[in-house]
């Protein structure tokens, strides 16, 4: 073997080693585990039955005061909290039907157009990765519309981690009237241990707004659906049962009959509570 070769080997086998030690100190994305997208039901809850009159039979659209004061309770929560998660649950439920592709830092990204129930167009970047030594995958939704007044331009609208069995996790949702503050709106316990079995927990966090403080639980087991909401600033509590199958519920709220269990029947008639 001649100089030049010897030479030549050395040079090769020296960037084989220098590209070898690069790859180890920095994994290649094709190493980049994929995460599951978590559940759709880890921020949606499902109120139809108050908010959609579609969804009652012609008996049923003359319904009794203790339904028509559980629906009016629920604008009301609808106000108060999920006026934060339309856009959250809107553009979450359309990645489902994308196809992620790897990109630089070892990170998924699920990239599409997707219009909200009001007719806003929203172009969303979600980004998702797994988190080894925590053992969750971590999530990132950065949306772009000119939809809402003041154009956003790729606003990190809420973030998330999940663990990886996607039974449990938890989301932050930002306040997108503040795309430069990065303050955060509403603050989501979820936990899902089964396909018909859920409990989301929301709590509003945004500072200097009476709402702050208050606290939603939706549990859902099999057919039977509630919700209990905490008003901080009053310090009271209220809560709504209903079934999802027969639609027979009841309401008990300190501000509606004197506090007293109210119930109906699956014509959300008013009926006495058992």
């Amino acid at each position: 073997m001649n100089r030049f070769t010897k030479k030549f080997l050395s040079v090769v086998f020296g960037l084989a080693l220098l590209g070898f030690v690069a790859c180890e100190k920095n994994p290649t994305d094709a190493k980049s585990q994929k995460p599951d997208l978590p559940p759709q039901s880890s921020m949606a809850v499902d109120l139809n039955v108050f908010t959609s009159a579609n969804n009652l039979s012609a008996a049923q659209t003359n319904a009794g005061l203790n339904f028509i004061a559980a629906r009016l309770t629920v604008g009301a929560i609808n106000l108060a909290v999920f006026t934060h998660m339309s856009v959250p649950v809107a553009t979450f439920a359309a990645a489902i039907s994308q196809q992620p592709s790897l990109k630089d830092g070892g990170k998924w990204h699920w990239v599409y157009s997707v219009m909200d129930n009001a007719g806003r167009q929203f172009q969303a970047d979600l980004a998702g990765w797994v988190d080894e030594a925590a053992q969750v995958s971590r999530w990132e939704m950065r949306l772009s519309t000119s939809g809402l007044g003041a154009p956003l331009n790729n606003f990190l609208w809420y973030t998330g981690q999940a663990a990886l069995k996607n039974d449990s996790g938890k989301w932050d949702i930002y306040d997108s009237a503040q795309p430069n503050n990065s303050i955060k709106v509403v603050h989501i316990d979820w936990d899902r241990p089964s396909a018909t079995n859920a409990t989301l927990k929301f709590t509003v966090v945004k500072p200097q707004v009476p709402e702050n403080g208050d606290m939603l639980t939706y549990k859902a087991e099999s057919s039977n659906r509630s919700v209990t909401y905490f008003d901080q600033s009053a310090n009271n509590t209220l809560q709504i049962f209903w079934d999802d199958v027969t639609h027979a519920g009841y309401l008990t709220a300190p501000n509606y009959n004197n506090g007293q269990k109210s119930c109906w029947d699956s014509q959300l008639n008013d009926m006495t509570c058992q």
